[in-house]
């Protein structure tokens, strides 16, 4: 283990590469958590618009304006998540899958 640890601190190369792995998995991550909070605050925004209103389809404008997060990003996470499904009829308008 020394041996390999000796090695890494004097070789600059295979320093600077185990720094960008670890720097790119930490970034990796910090995207994942963000997404999946994002996805998951879109998801109970729905959740609640259905049962307390009578509209079955959101539009990505109005899941932006109550959840404080961006069109784009509105819709780039509804189009990923596995619960929520585009209208058809109005390609920016949401609702849970049934």
């Amino acid at each position: 283990m020394a041996t390999v640890l000796e090695f890494i601190n004097n070789n600059g190369l295979v320093s600077t590469l185990i720094a960008a792995l670890v720097i790119a998995a930490a970034g990796g991550a910090w995207k994942w958590w963000h997404d999946r909070k994002d996805s998951q605050t879109i998801y109970n925004f729905l959740l609640n618009s259905k049962s307390c209103t009578d509209f079955t389809f959101r539009s990505t404008e109005a899941i932006s304006s109550h959840t404080k997060i961006p069109e784009k990003r509105v819709a780039e996470l509804c189009s990923k998540h596995p619960k929520i499904r585009r209208n058809e009829n109005e390609k920016q308008s949401w609702t849970l899958v049934a």
